[in-house]
């Protein structure tokens, strides 16, 4: 069984993912906020599914994405506290949060104190932080030398080259693989992949964005995590099934899931 490890579904096409998840033979997913509004449907689309597919696996990260953080308050912060205080057992991870310089559509000193004050929630509750980058290698670097991370971090949707997944590293991040990887013109990316510990790796979808090669410029389904972990499995030289019991045990291990 393979496991999505971050992806973005919500209550009204359930049903397609769930069939696709099925077909694909997908038993787990994590459902990402990127506001407090969606982190609040992920939590119920969460609560909705352990209910009705309990032979499924998932879990829920809350948080505010660098897109919208100029709309950070102490109130939009706290809100997502409280998701995590009241659903313990459902909350795993803290995020998307970070910095993304190349859209650049929040005020990068926003975006620095929204990803400064997530740092410190993922910290204080003990939950797996989920880092989004972009154009901002360094100053993520520098963040996390000032405030120092959390004990489980992940590198949401790798797309740096083997230097910047070697830093990573460094501070015990684990790589997330999206369908970038099968592109083409995602050589650096692939390359990052290569000198990654296999204990380190995870693979996503970023479902409805970033469909793997052949679906490219299709909208992305969660049960497509299964094409790019058969494609980043054959890059290893590694059997399709191993490779999904050793990502599937990642996703465990890194959100403490049951």
């Amino acid at each position: 069984m393979w496991f999505d490890s971050h992806a973005h579904p919500t209550a009204e096409g359930w049903s397609r993912e769930l069939e696709a998840m099925r077909e694909q033979e997908v038993g787990g997913l994590v459902v990402v906020g990127t506001s407090v509004a969606s982190s609040a449907a992920a939590v119920r689309l969460v609560q909705e599914v352990r209910q009705q597919n309990p032979e499924l696996t998932v879990g829920v990260a809350v948080g505010i994405h660098p897109h919208d953080a100029d709309s950070v308050t102490e109130e939009s912060l706290g809100a997502l506290e409280e998701m995590i205080k009241e659903n313990p057992d459902i909350v795993c991870g803290v995020g998307e949060c970070g910095l993304d310089l190349f859209y650049e559509y929040s005020n990068p000193e926003h975006q620095e104190e929204a990803f400064r004050a997530q740092i410190a929630l993922a910290k204080r509750f003990d939950r797996t932080l989920v880092i989004h980058t972009r154009d901002a290698w360094e100053d993520t670097f520098r963040i996390f030398d000032d405030e120092g991370v959390p004990e489980r971090l992940i590198m949401h949707c790798f797309v740096g080259g083997p230097d910047e997944a070697r830093r990573s590293l460094d501070y015990n991040a684990y790589l997330s693989f999206s369908g970038i990887a099968t592109f083409k013109n995602a050589e650096d990316v692939r390359q990052a992949y290569m000198v990654a510990p296999l204990e380190r790796i995870l693979v996503e979808t970023d479902a409805p964005y970033l469909a793997p090669v052949p679906l490219r410029g299709r909208p992305n389904l969660i049960g497509n995590v299964a094409i790019t972990g058969s494609f980043l499995a054959e890059l290893r030289g590694i059997p399709s099934e191993d490779f999904a019991r050793l990502t599937w045990q990642n996703t465990i291990d890194v959100f403490q899931l049951n």
